[in-house]
């Protein structure tokens, strides 16, 4: 078992933290056919069909949300709750998950988290010092916070929408995304314990990952109907901490008018397009 690290390992953790948050949090466009290619690579690792997902590019989050927005409600006049409800069912765009990183974080836990029964190779101080460390929670928090803002706009407007069918809006509900489908905060823990700590892994899958969390941006939603990509945001803004922060503009903003106003991670304003 793990017990210290080494002073090199030490003075590593903090380069593959900077690596990879400079990934998470980048402002640089996509580049649409380096994603392909790798987009190519995800569905051989887990093909759901006889052909690739469709790939459908959104300027921002709220672009892909106000697509679902729309299927979860177009076309319905005329039709039976029923019928409704079995439309609604049917949508898969946004639902799916992660598996590469599923995949890797499954391993990863087996092998080296001490809350698992077994034989851990690394103790419970020091899973939690690389967790604490090597997790991004700076992007993941800015995640969770569009998110939730995305999720109240949305499900504000479907219920206006289906609130006769009642049970519709729940299905829809129920089986929409989880929340967790930020990719890359997890890249600096996986690469420090597979390349300082031995961690014994499938390498496909992490050459992979390392592609989708360098090239696929802030959200990669992927379903056996479609992969969806949203681009990274043109502008962010942080204070020292690692929080949004700005005075008079967007701490962050989208190519199609995305956008947050925030002060020290306090967000106080939004700009929808």
């Amino acid at each position: 078992m793990i017990t210290k690290f080494t002073p090199q390992q030490q003075e590593l953790i903090a380069s593959y933290q900077r690596k990879w948050r400079a990934i998470s949090l980048s402002t640089e466009r996509i580049d649409r056919k380096r994603l392909l290619a790798v987009l190519e690579e995800v569905y051989s690792l887990y093909p759901e069909g006889g052909s690739m997902p469709e790939v459908i590019f959104f300027e921002s989050p709220y672009g892909a949300f106000s697509a679902e927005l729309i299927l979860a409600t177009a076309n319905f006049n005329g039709l039976t709750d029923d019928e409704v409800i079995n439309e609604v069912a049917s949508l898969q765009t946004l639902s799916g998950e992660g598996q590469i990183r599923t995949d890797l974080w499954f391993d990863l836990h087996m092998d080296f988290s001490p809350n698992i029964e077994g034989n851990p190779q690394i103790n419970q101080e020091f899973w939690e010092f690389l967790t604490k460390n090597l997790v991004d929670e700076i992007g993941m928090t800015i995640h969770e916070q569009l998110w939730k803002i995305l999720w109240n706009w949305l499900t504000e407007r479907l219920w206006s929408e289906l609130k006769d069918t009642p049970n519709a809006y729940y299905c829809f509900y129920n089986n929409f995304i989880d929340r967790d489908s930020e990719w890359a905060s997890y890249a600096g823990l996986f690469d420090f314990c597979i390349n300082e700590l031995s961690y014994q892994h499938d390498q496909e899958q992490w050459n992979v990952y390392q592609a989708v969390c360098s090239e696929c941006g802030w959200w990669f939603l992927p379903s056996p109907r479609h992969y969806i990509i949203c681009d990274r945001p043109t502008k962010l803004l942080l204070d020292d901490r690692g929080k949004l922060h700005a005075d008079e503009e967007p701490a962050i903003q989208f190519a199609d008018g995305f956008g947050v106003y925030a002060r020290h991670g306090e967000i106080y304003s939004i700009c929808f397009p």
